[in-house]
């Protein structure tokens, strides 16, 4: 009976052991994802400075911005196959180191095309963090768990998004954006080397027990990893809805709503970084509540997803018809509402994981940041386009009808995404 007792409090404290454990991987996930998300809100900060710097038009600063988005999306599907054989320890590792590189670049460039390369090369880098992240976490934590620690994590990930507004523009006040940008980039080599120091892939690496039966059991090919992955049209349903869905609020709240608010509202750089700031500010509190909400209150991921995407598309409804009219105070509520409702993308990431079985996790999440940040890609570029396809004033600021033709793009895409994913039949969390 004592060794059988033994046994039950050796495994509850190897539990709780594990448990503490893996906060440190979470903790460590997330300092990486912190900076991955700095480097992607920053253009609304920081283009208007680089547009008065290099004296380039908004569809060049456009193509800079979609740069990372671009990359992001291509190392996607090859951050979740090396997430799945290679390790999510080491792929995070190395890639990160990658980001530093690009973001020294990005830095000290002097054109539109040396700055484009350093945004795709940090872009290639940290796009393999929260696919790995993924996968890890299907390997550290229960199905029921997964939405809400995945939306924990986006929760994280937007205090980079916040610092990348008005703690920037304070930054960039006294030491320059460019200065402020090698400090990132010294920060993102830091954090390179501790998520290599701290993370690992999976709990039997530590003598703890595994909370999945097929764990590592299952070694899947290339080959198989994309067939399986993509001969499923429910990948498609959920990727067309994510295409507009995450890529339309990157396109606006990441680049073009900061000169919006400049050019429509002159407002300070000062006044439009603090209302920026309610953008991640809404996401900090949306992608965690989602998560939560889709695992334990209507333990529906389609639910989710669905009702988040028609609040968010209702967003830029004043964006269009009732600028001239907007207050300060109205667009600190609605870019606080526009990230609350934003947040609730989050819930995909788990729907993708569970159309499949878990030894295709890391591929699953990769393929569908393909959707994701080629979205980003996407808006960020033809809205750029859309606005320079209007002559500027003398003072070469865009009008307000530039804005609404470029932001009527982002409506159009998600309603097609909203009806395509109504298609979609979920596969419940086991």
């Amino acid at each position: 009976m004592s060794t059988e007792n033994n046994k039950i409090m050796n495994g509850e404290v190897l539990i709780k052991n594990m448990k503490r454990y893996r906060l440190w991987i979470f903790l460590a996930i997330s300092v990486t994802y912190v900076l991955s998300y700095f480097h992607r809100a920053a253009p609304a900060v920081v283009g208007p400075e680089i547009m008065r710097e290099l004296s380039i038009a908004p569809s060049d600063m456009g193509l800079i911005g979609s740069m990372y988005f671009g990359a992001y999306a291509l190392t996607a599907l090859p951050a979740g196959l090396l997430a799945d054989s290679w390790g999510s320890r080491k792929t995070i590792a190395a890639f990160v180191f990658l980001a530093g590189i690009g973001g020294l670049i990005f830095s000290l460039a002097q054109n539109v095309e040396i700055m484009a390369a350093g945004r795709f090369i940090v872009g290639f880098g940290v796009g393999v963090v929260y696919v790995a992240a993924m996968r890890i976490m299907a390997d550290w934590y229960n199905s029921d768990q997964l939405g809400t620690y995945s939306g924990l994590l986006l929760g994280v990930g937007n205090v980079g998004a916040l610092i990348s507004t008005t703690p920037l523009l304070f930054i960039m006040g006294n030491i320059g954006w460019r200065n402020s940008f090698v400090v990132i980039a010294i920060l993102t080599f830091i954090a390179s080397g501790i998520a290599y120091i701290v993370i690992r892939n999976q709990p039997n690496e530590l003598g703890f027990p595994l909370l999945r039966k097929n764990n590592g059991t299952h070694k899947v090919s290339l080959n198989e990893s994309i067939k399986t992955v993509f001969g499923n049209k429910k990948m498609y349903l959920l990727g067309i809805l994510l295409f507009s869905y995450y890529g339309s609020f990157m396109g606006v709240g990441s680049l073009w709503a900061g000169p919006y608010m400049q050019n429509i509202y002159g407002l300070s750089k000062s006044v439009v970084g603090s209302i920026l700031m309610m953008f991640p500010l809404g996401m900090v509190i949306g992608c965690p509540l989602a998560g939560y909400i889709s695992d334990k209150v209507l333990k529906s991921r389609k639910k989710v997803l669905l009702w988040g995407c028609l609040l968010h598309t209702l967003c830029y409804i004043p964006l269009i018809l009732f600028a001239e009219s907007l207050t300060v105070g109205a667009l600190y509520v609605l870019f606080g509402v526009y990230g609350l409702t934003g947040g609730s993308f989050v819930s995909c990431f788990a729907c993708a994981q569970e159309i499949y079985e878990t030894s295709f996790g890391g591929t699953a999440v990769g393929a569908l940041n393909i959707f994701l940040f080629s979205g980003g890609a996407f808006y960020q570029y033809v809205m750029g386009v859309v606005i320079s396809s209007y002559l500027p004033s003398a003072a070469n600021i865009y009008p307000l009808a530039a804005y609404q033709s470029a932001f009527s793009i982002p409506i159009c895409g998600l309603i097609i995404g909203i009806i395509a994913f109504s298609f979609f039949k979920e596969t419940k969390p086991v």
